[in-house]
């Protein structure tokens, strides 16, 4: 996989803890519940050798890498309501193969087009002024697609044309890469990173010695991806290609890591 990556690296608190049980000299304890509170879950890493706690220097790391979308995903579909089920059920088939197939004709694989989503249901009417019911029913019908689109010139495109060909929803679009974990490794190190620059110049400054990382904790992964849009319509006007901006698919992570003071 070939991406752009812009790589962004944001700091985080940094919170340096030693402490002492009971006088002078004694080995450090861990820090009560009420101390790890106030530092959003930092402390004392539970590293316990020969009975003792080694201090520790806690610091967090955040890494950001984004890249240029690959993959759309465009989730399109019909919605008919009407008083006979079966001539619904025809209609929908019918409107909804006739977008498929324009979605095809714009180089989509078969294998790429998935229903996510079929219902007919049935409601009953009732009277406004008595609140009962009237005997009257209406049949709702849904039929959703979803269609994966690796050429992002063609999204508005497609979105027209499923539209065109009979569809009257678009319920979301939404923007990845092919291999996204890449981009999770990527935005780990670079929080790693941060956290080990942060530890150093904050060892540097309080002049002590940093031994090993004792503690490390992943506490967060970000994926704003999405890109939702709803488009009304259906074949009797022609819908134009809307434009589409896929902007960038960015991953963060969040690390805290606690180090040993020698």
């Amino acid at each position: 996989m070939n991406h752009k990556v812009w790589r962004i690296v944001a700091v985080s608190a940094v919170a340096v803890i030693l402490t002492a049980c009971g006088s002078l000299g004694a080995a450090p304890t861990l820090a009560t519940s009420s101390e790890r509170a106030l530092l959003g879950g930092g402390g004392i890493a539970t590293a316990p050798v020969s009975d003792q706690v080694a201090q520790g220097l806690v610091v967090g790391g955040i890494g950001r890498a984004s890249s240029e979308p690959e993959v759309a995903q465009i989730t399109f579909g019909v919605e008919l309501r009407g008083d006979d089920p079966a001539a619904l059920v025809d209609e929908g088939s019918q409107k909804i193969n006739r977008a498929i197939e324009a979605v095809k004709s714009l180089g989509v694989a078969e294998e790429d087009i998935k229903t996510v989503g079929y219902n007919l249901w049935v409601e009953n009417i009732y009277d406004p002024e008595r609140g009962v019911p009237t005997g009257e029913v209406v049949y709702h019908l849904s039929h959703t697609i979803q269609a994966r689109l690796t050429d992002m010139l063609k999204v508005g495109d497609l979105l027209a044309a499923a539209v065109n060909a009979g569809a009257n929803t678009i319920s979301g679009v939404s923007f990845t890469v092919e291999e996204p974990g890449a981009l999770t490794e990527e935005a780990r190190r670079l929080a790693l990173r941060d956290a080990a620059a942060q530890a150093a110049s904050m060892a540097d400054e309080l002049g002590i010695t940093l031994g090993k990382p004792i503690l490390v904790m992943e506490t967060s992964g970000d994926y704003p991806v999405q890109l939702d849009r709803g488009l009304g319509g259906g074949g009797a006007v022609e819908a134009a290609a809307p434009s589409i901006s896929p902007g960038s698919f960015s991953v963060s992570v969040s690390v805290r890591v606690v180090y040993e003071i020698n």
